[in-house]
């Protein structure tokens, strides 16, 4: 692998990491390259017309997508060559009724989405990002956001006050710990929706306080993806876990190159972090309505020929995995330590298709930011291409 491509697909990786602060904005930026590089969005609720070589790409609820291109010859006789990532990654996130004010303070209350490792989260400039949901002639229309600039913070609790956390560790309970603060009583109200009416308007989209009917807004850190080590070897960044591997997948297949024979694809979930079982999760049908409408489209028109494409099929379910960590070392899981979950054994258990686990070394995993090695985002971007090709 030439240093070249190596420092080209790093840097390519943080900037879609940067670009992706949540769920939605990680599914418009994998939609915007996918319609850069020629794909076509299909709507769940329309007939599909499909042709061998079409790129063609799927987004169900905002926050999952999936992206194919037909191959040459019929899907029944070649099966599917699938790569399988998650787009959410272990966060913080507003409460439905997020304002609260306590002893002179502006917080905003918050849930823990996914294991998040609560202490990496404190003293951090922290944003908003997601979605909202706004009231426009009657009907619901969803808008994202991005405040892009640091708004709160969780303030760590000083040693003087905490003498024994060096030697005792530090214990957060996540609702009386957790609680990020705005702004302070006496610098006059910054109310929550106001804000959000505000930063709508930055995006020309012009509501009224009454008009926002929700939203699904995530706590990030501003300070932005990078490099380090003596040559450059480390990336720190967060949601490495598992947008490295979602960038991986689209990269390989977006790769140059002529028509396949086999149709290839990438589904990226969101809701792993919290079990899958969500309408656009891996637990959910959302692969296999869309395989199913391939098949219907890109076959022989047999009865049985869903299940033969799915006997012929292969995925791979990519996703991080764990580093030797220098200061605690390893070399399996221990057998009193739980491991995390996949989407790959969902995957196969919903499918019956064959399914491997694989996924770059990293370090940190779900702090808030996170480390891996930079040129390993080359080598499995060149794996996947060929498990493609």
């Amino acid at each position: 692998m030439s240093p070249t491509d190596t420092d080209k697909q790093a840097g390519d990786l943080l900037q879609y990491i940067d670009a992706s602060p949540t769920p939605y904005h990680a599914v418009r930026e994998t939609a915007r390259r996918l319609t850069d590089a020629g794909y076509r969005a299909l709507d769940e609720r329309e007939s599909w017309s499909l042709e061998p070589g079409d790129k063609v790409f799927v987004v169900r609820g905002d926050t999952s997508i999936a992206a194919f291109q037909l191959g040459t010859k019929p899907v029944d006789a070649t099966g599917f060559r699938l790569v399988g990532s998650h787009t959410d990654s272990p966060n913080l996130r507003l409460k439905p009724n997020a304002p609260v004010n306590r002893h002179g303070y502006q917080q905003l209350g918050v849930e823990i989405y996914g294991g998040v490792l609560l202490h990496t989260w404190l003293d951090r400039d922290l944003s908003l990002a997601g979605r909202v949901v706004v009231l426009k002639n009657g009907r619901p229309e969803h808008h994202l956001v991005d405040f892009k600039r640091p708004l709160l913070r969780v303030p760590n609790l000083a040693i003087h006050l905490n003498r024994a956390v060096n030697s005792e560790g530090l214990k957060l309970n996540a609702q009386d710990h957790m609680v990020p603060v705005l702004g302070l009583e006496s610098a006059g109200p910054a109310e929550l929706r106001a804000l959000l009416v505000e930063e709508l308007a930055k995006e020309g989209v012009t509501a009224a306080a009454d008009d926002l009917l929700g939203y699904d807004l995530c706590l990030y850190d501003v300070q932005p993806s990078t490099r380090s080590g003596l040559h450059g070897e480390f990336l720190h960044a967060p949601r490495l876990d598992n947008l490295a591997s979602c960038h991986t997948g689209l990269t390989a297949l977006l790769s140059p190159g002529g028509p396949r024979e086999a149709t290839c694809g990438v589904v990226l979930y969101d809701h792993e972090e919290c079990g899958s079982r969500s309408a656009q999760g891996a637990a959910s049908p959302f692969l296999k309505d869309l395989l199913e409408r391939i098949v219907q489209g890109h076959a022989d028109g047999k009865a049985d020929a869903f299940h033969r494409s799915i006997r012929r099929s292969f995925m791979v379910s990519a996703d991080m995995a764990h580093a030797v960590h220098p200061n605690y070392p390893h070399f399996v899981t221990r057998t009193d330590l739980g491991c995390g979950s996949t989407i790959g054994p969902i995957t196969a258990g919903q499918l019956g298709i064959r399914t491997v686990d694989v996924g770059n070394p990293m370090l940190s995993m779900h702090s808030i930011r996170e480390m891996a090695a930079a040129s390993d985002v080359a080598r499995m971007v060149a794996v996947l291409t060929r498990f493609f090709a």
